[in-house]
Protein backbone atom coordinates (compact mmCIF):
# COMPACT_ATOMS: atom_id res chain seq x y z
CA UNK A 1 0.00 0.00 0.00
CA UNK A 2 1.32 3.42 -0.96
CA UNK A 3 0.16 6.54 0.86
CA UNK A 4 0.74 9.83 -0.90
CA UNK A 5 -0.58 13.36 -1.21
CA UNK A 6 -0.14 13.02 -5.00
CA UNK A 7 -3.09 11.56 -6.93
CA UNK A 8 -0.99 9.32 -9.20
CA UNK A 9 -3.32 6.39 -8.60
CA UNK A 10 -2.73 4.65 -11.92
CA UNK A 11 1.05 4.98 -11.73
CA UNK A 12 1.14 3.74 -8.15
CA UNK A 13 -1.09 0.78 -9.00
CA UNK A 14 1.16 -0.16 -11.93
CA UNK A 15 4.29 0.10 -9.78
CA UNK A 16 2.87 -2.09 -7.01
CA UNK A 17 1.64 -4.64 -9.56
CA UNK A 18 5.07 -4.86 -11.19
CA UNK A 19 6.78 -4.99 -7.79
CA UNK A 20 4.56 -7.93 -6.82
CA UNK A 21 5.43 -9.70 -10.08
CA UNK A 22 9.10 -9.03 -9.44
CA UNK A 23 8.97 -10.34 -5.89
CA UNK A 24 7.08 -13.53 -6.81
CA UNK A 25 8.85 -14.25 -10.08
CA UNK A 26 10.41 -17.72 -10.21
CA UNK A 27 13.48 -16.42 -12.04
CA UNK A 28 15.97 -14.16 -10.32
CA UNK A 29 15.05 -10.78 -11.82
CA UNK A 30 15.21 -8.95 -8.48
CA UNK A 31 18.66 -7.37 -8.25
CA UNK A 32 18.17 -5.82 -4.79
CA UNK A 33 16.07 -6.44 -1.66
CA UNK A 34 12.41 -5.43 -2.01
CA UNK A 35 12.97 -2.72 0.61
CA UNK A 36 15.35 -1.03 -1.83
CA UNK A 37 12.62 -0.72 -4.47
CA UNK A 38 10.22 0.72 -1.88
CA UNK A 39 12.83 3.25 -0.73
CA UNK A 40 13.43 4.23 -4.33
CA UNK A 41 9.83 5.27 -5.09
CA UNK A 42 9.15 6.73 -1.65
CA UNK A 43 12.33 8.74 -1.08
CA UNK A 44 14.31 9.03 -4.30
CA UNK A 45 11.84 9.52 -7.17
CA UNK A 46 11.03 13.26 -7.23
CA UNK A 47 7.60 14.67 -7.95
CA UNK A 48 7.72 16.38 -11.35
CA UNK A 49 7.37 20.18 -11.40
CA UNK A 50 4.40 21.64 -13.27
CA UNK A 51 5.04 22.05 -16.97
CA UNK A 52 6.63 19.98 -19.70
CA UNK A 53 8.95 17.89 -17.52
CA UNK A 54 8.21 14.29 -16.62
CA UNK A 55 9.75 11.60 -14.44
CA UNK A 56 10.01 8.05 -15.72
CA UNK A 57 10.55 4.99 -13.57
CA UNK A 58 11.31 1.57 -15.06
CA UNK A 59 10.51 -1.72 -13.37
CA UNK A 60 10.47 -5.08 -15.15
CA UNK A 61 9.09 -4.40 -18.64
CA UNK A 62 7.05 -1.33 -17.64
CA UNK A 63 7.96 2.34 -17.81
CA UNK A 64 5.90 4.34 -15.35
CA UNK A 65 5.38 7.98 -16.23
CA UNK A 66 4.84 10.79 -13.74
CA UNK A 67 3.91 14.09 -15.35
CA UNK A 68 2.42 17.27 -13.89
CA UNK A 69 0.55 19.59 -16.27
CA UNK A 70 0.85 23.38 -16.11
CA UNK A 71 -0.28 24.96 -12.86
CA UNK A 72 -3.61 26.07 -14.34
CA UNK A 73 -4.65 22.44 -14.92
CA UNK A 74 -5.36 19.81 -12.25
CA UNK A 75 -2.68 17.15 -11.84
CA UNK A 76 -5.43 14.55 -11.76
CA UNK A 77 -6.15 15.35 -15.41
CA UNK A 78 -3.26 13.10 -16.43
CA UNK A 79 -3.09 10.65 -13.55
CA UNK A 80 -6.58 9.32 -12.90
CA UNK A 81 -8.34 6.52 -14.82
CA UNK A 82 -11.45 8.51 -15.75
CA UNK A 83 -12.87 5.61 -17.69
CA UNK A 84 -13.61 3.76 -14.45
CA UNK A 85 -16.22 6.32 -13.37
CA UNK A 86 -17.92 6.14 -16.78
CA UNK A 87 -17.88 2.33 -16.62
CA UNK A 88 -19.78 2.50 -13.31
CA UNK A 89 -22.26 5.28 -14.11
CA UNK A 90 -23.99 6.41 -17.28
CA UNK A 91 -23.63 9.98 -18.52
CA UNK A 92 -26.77 11.23 -16.75
CA UNK A 93 -25.72 9.87 -13.37
CA UNK A 94 -22.14 11.11 -13.74
CA UNK A 95 -23.51 14.61 -14.39
CA UNK A 96 -25.94 14.38 -11.47
CA UNK A 97 -23.22 13.27 -9.02
CA UNK A 98 -20.88 16.01 -10.25
CA UNK A 99 -23.58 18.69 -10.07
CA UNK A 100 -24.55 17.60 -6.57
CA UNK A 101 -20.97 18.19 -5.45
CA UNK A 102 -20.79 21.49 -7.34
CA UNK A 103 -23.87 22.58 -5.36
CA UNK A 104 -22.19 21.43 -2.11
CA UNK A 105 -24.58 18.64 -1.23
CA UNK A 106 -24.05 15.49 0.80
CA UNK A 107 -22.92 12.64 -1.47
CA UNK A 108 -22.30 9.05 -0.45
CA UNK A 109 -20.67 6.56 -2.81
CA UNK A 110 -21.45 2.86 -2.31
CA UNK A 111 -19.61 -0.09 -3.83
CA UNK A 112 -18.64 -3.66 -3.10
CA UNK A 113 -15.12 -2.85 -4.31
CA UNK A 114 -13.11 -0.63 -1.98
CA UNK A 115 -10.74 0.29 -4.80
CA UNK A 116 -13.62 1.90 -6.74
CA UNK A 117 -14.55 4.22 -3.89
CA UNK A 118 -11.26 6.12 -3.74
CA UNK A 119 -10.77 6.26 -7.51
CA UNK A 120 -14.30 7.52 -8.23
CA UNK A 121 -14.18 10.00 -5.36
CA UNK A 122 -10.90 11.45 -6.64
CA UNK A 123 -12.27 11.66 -10.19
CA UNK A 124 -15.41 13.48 -9.05
CA UNK A 125 -13.31 15.93 -7.02
CA UNK A 126 -11.03 16.60 -9.98
CA UNK A 127 -14.07 17.29 -12.18
CA UNK A 128 -14.84 20.30 -9.97
CA UNK A 129 -11.71 22.09 -11.23
CA UNK A 130 -11.02 25.02 -11.03
CA UNK A 131 -13.06 24.76 -7.83
CA UNK A 132 -11.91 22.45 -5.03
CA UNK A 133 -13.90 20.29 -2.65
CA UNK A 134 -13.24 21.84 0.76
CA UNK A 135 -15.77 19.99 2.91
CA UNK A 136 -15.71 16.63 4.68
CA UNK A 137 -13.98 14.06 2.48
CA UNK A 138 -13.57 10.39 3.46
CA UNK A 139 -13.34 8.16 0.37
CA UNK A 140 -13.49 4.94 2.43
CA UNK A 141 -15.52 5.46 5.59
CA UNK A 142 -14.88 2.87 8.31
CA UNK A 143 -17.88 1.35 10.03
CA UNK A 144 -17.24 3.02 13.38
CA UNK A 145 -17.41 6.47 11.74
CA UNK A 146 -20.81 5.94 10.09
CA UNK A 147 -22.51 8.44 12.49
CA UNK A 148 -20.63 11.14 10.54
CA UNK A 149 -23.06 10.54 7.66
CA UNK A 150 -25.59 12.61 9.61
CA UNK A 151 -23.19 15.56 9.81
CA UNK A 152 -24.83 18.98 9.29
CA UNK A 153 -22.42 19.93 6.50
CA UNK A 154 -21.72 18.87 2.91
CA UNK A 155 -19.61 15.76 2.51
CA UNK A 156 -18.25 13.32 -0.03
CA UNK A 157 -17.84 9.90 1.53
CA UNK A 158 -17.59 6.35 0.33
CA UNK A 159 -18.71 3.20 2.10
CA UNK A 160 -18.39 -0.48 1.31
CA UNK A 161 -21.51 -2.47 0.51
CA UNK A 162 -20.70 -4.70 3.47
CA UNK A 163 -20.88 -1.77 5.89
CA UNK A 164 -23.73 0.05 4.16
CA UNK A 165 -26.60 -1.84 5.95
CA UNK A 166 -25.07 -0.90 9.31
CA UNK A 167 -24.89 2.78 8.31
CA UNK A 168 -28.40 3.21 6.89
CA UNK A 169 -29.75 4.54 10.19
CA UNK A 170 -27.01 7.20 10.29
CA UNK A 171 -27.41 8.54 6.75
CA UNK A 172 -28.86 12.03 6.60
CA UNK A 173 -32.24 12.52 4.91
CA UNK A 174 -30.51 15.06 2.66
CA UNK A 175 -27.90 12.64 1.28
CA UNK A 176 -27.49 11.70 -2.38
CA UNK A 177 -26.53 8.01 -2.42
CA UNK A 178 -24.64 6.91 -5.54
CA UNK A 179 -24.49 3.14 -6.09
CA UNK A 180 -21.44 2.57 -8.27
CA UNK A 181 -22.16 -1.11 -8.77
CA UNK A 182 -25.75 -0.72 -9.96
CA UNK A 183 -25.73 2.71 -11.63
CA UNK A 184 -28.47 3.94 -9.29
CA UNK A 185 -28.76 7.30 -7.52
CA UNK A 186 -31.12 7.56 -4.54
CA UNK A 187 -32.23 10.84 -3.01
CA UNK A 188 -32.96 11.32 0.66
CA UNK A 189 -36.47 12.35 1.68
CA UNK A 190 -35.42 15.91 2.43
CA UNK A 191 -32.74 16.36 -0.21
CA UNK A 192 -33.11 19.92 -1.60
CA UNK A 193 -33.79 20.11 -5.31
CA UNK A 194 -30.81 21.07 -7.41
CA UNK A 195 -31.09 24.35 -9.31
CA UNK A 196 -31.63 23.88 -13.02
CA UNK A 197 -28.60 24.00 -15.27
CA UNK A 198 -28.81 26.43 -18.22
CA UNK A 199 -30.42 24.28 -20.91
CA UNK A 200 -28.03 25.06 -23.75
CA UNK A 201 -24.92 24.53 -21.65
CA UNK A 202 -26.31 21.29 -20.25
CA UNK A 203 -27.02 19.96 -23.73
CA UNK A 204 -23.58 21.00 -24.93
CA UNK A 205 -21.93 19.27 -21.95
CA UNK A 206 -23.96 16.09 -22.43
CA UNK A 207 -23.13 16.02 -26.13
CA UNK A 208 -19.40 16.41 -25.43
CA UNK A 209 -19.44 13.61 -22.84
CA UNK A 210 -21.39 11.29 -25.13
CA UNK A 211 -18.99 12.02 -27.96
CA UNK A 212 -15.91 11.15 -25.91
CA UNK A 213 -17.16 8.52 -23.47
CA UNK A 214 -20.78 7.78 -24.23
CA UNK A 215 -20.22 4.11 -25.09
CA UNK A 216 -17.85 3.30 -22.20
CA UNK A 217 -20.74 2.42 -19.86
CA UNK A 218 -22.24 0.00 -22.38
CA UNK A 219 -18.95 -1.53 -23.45
CA UNK A 220 -18.18 -2.34 -19.83
CA UNK A 221 -21.36 -4.44 -19.88
CA UNK A 222 -20.38 -6.31 -23.03
CA UNK A 223 -22.84 -4.55 -25.33
CA UNK A 224 -22.00 -3.67 -28.91
CA UNK A 225 -22.86 -0.35 -30.53
CA UNK A 226 -25.63 -2.06 -32.52
CA UNK A 227 -27.18 -3.47 -29.34
CA UNK A 228 -27.04 -0.06 -27.65
CA UNK A 229 -28.73 1.62 -30.62
CA UNK A 230 -31.41 -1.08 -30.64
CA UNK A 231 -32.06 -0.55 -26.93
CA UNK A 232 -32.28 3.22 -27.42
CA UNK A 233 -34.67 2.82 -30.34
CA UNK A 234 -36.95 0.66 -28.20
CA UNK A 235 -36.78 3.17 -25.35
CA UNK A 236 -35.16 0.66 -22.96
CA UNK A 237 -31.71 1.70 -21.75
CA UNK A 238 -31.79 -0.10 -18.40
Amino acid sequence: CLLSTWPYLSAFRTYLTELYRLATCTTNFMKAPIERYILNICAEVPAPPPGSFEVQLSILDSTIRFWAPPADQPVAYVSLPYGILFECLDIGNVLFAWYSLACERKVLLVSGQLSLLTVCAEILCSMLFPMRWSHLYIPVLPRFLSPMLDAPMPYLCGISRENFPHAVGDISDETVVVDLDRNIITMGQHTPDLPSLPHRRKMKLEAALKNHSGEVFWQARGLTTAQVEEARASGDEN
